[in-house]
């Protein structure tokens, strides 16, 4: 009914342990089909990427699916999205050996019951031994091609890139840099694509670590993510943005972000420092400590373009 009411909420996983299930997708198929992944450590240092369906607009789960056996860098968020043929594809970053955290792409055929070995998109080769908190985002295309987007932190090529597949997720192209430096902080990058006239158009959004303050940046492609344009700062100077969302509509771009003042950014950070570090409740950000900013643009070309 438009939001005005909604059903009781349904528990996924079967049980309700504080803290113990994150950085999960959802994603509906157009048969209304919903799909969710999420991270869960199932001991400690190692968290597994995990699946499930419901075929009953939410009701109902599907027994919980480990994706991967392999470790899944346990705080990056995972992404899910599926092709025109009803493929579903979920992005994850994986630990792998020496710590390499890179991301990886699997592929379900069969609407989740079993999955791809997953593949890896760009062998960053960053090793770390901490989480960055700082997953990939995927989108498919009518004509298949499979749209990454991603932040490594490797030294010397540090920031975003994109690549993308035309076979399904079994391999990946060259990565493009969207926004590189020799160190960033973790980027929070999301895509969009078009549809119908803007077919060609991908869309990339992220909170820019190489920057002094974090900004909102965006850059956009119009022949299919082979080509973007030049980077361009849609958030407020000065004040620190971050994890923005995007959503195309014909012949426009909506970008959402969360920023805040240098001083409240400060404030906060003072405020943490004094956390119980054994109380996971105590992580939870308080409501109203951000700013929810949006802005609008247009996917046409200049008329110097076409």
């Amino acid at each position: 009914d438009g939001g005005r009411h909604w059903e009781a909420p349904s528990t996924v996983t079967g049980d309700a342990v504080f803290g113990s299930y994150d950085d999960h997708a959802l994603f509906v198929a157009p048969d209304g089909s919903i799909y969710l992944s999420w991270l869960a450590e199932v001991k400690p240092d190692t968290s597994h990427t995990f699946f499930a369906r419901s075929t009953d607009g939410g009701r109902t789960w599907s027994t919980p699916l480990t994706v991967d056996s392999d470790r899944s860098c346990p705080c990056c968020r995972t992404a899910l999205a599926a092709g025109p043929d009803g493929s579903l594809y979920l992005a994850w970053r994986k630990r792998f050996p020496g710590d390499q955290r890179d991301i990886v792409v699997a592929r379900s055929r069969d609407r989740g019951v079993t999955w791809s070995d997953p593949a890896r998109v760009h062998a960053d080769a960053w090793q770390v031994n901490y989480c960055p908190d700082a997953g990939p985002s995927i989108k498919v295309g009518r004509d298949g091609t499979l749209h990454v987007a991603w932040w490594t932190g490797r030294t010397g090529r540090a920031g975003t890139q994109y690549a993308q597949s035309r076979d399904g997720g079994v391999t990946f192209s060259a990565p493009v840099p969207l926004g590189l430096a020799k160190y960033s902080r973790a980027a929070h990058i999301q895509l969009g694509i078009g549809e119908g006239s803007d077919s060609g158009v991908v869309v990339a959004a992220w909170d820019d670590g190489t920057r002094e303050v974090p900004q909102i940046v965006v850059r956009v492609s119009r022949d299919g993510g082979h080509h973007f344009s030049s980077p361009e700062v849609v958030s407020t100077p000065w004040n620190e943005a971050g994890y923005p969302v995007v959503s195309l509509v014909s012949g426009g771009v909506l970008v959402a972000w969360q920023e805040r003042p240098l001083e409240a950014a400060r404030q906060d950070s003072a405020a943490r420092a004094s956390l119980d570090k054994n109380d996971p409740q105590t992580y939870v950000n308080a409501v109203g400590a951000m700013q929810v900013m949006m802005r609008s643009g247009i996917t046409a070309a200049p008329r110097s373009e076409r």
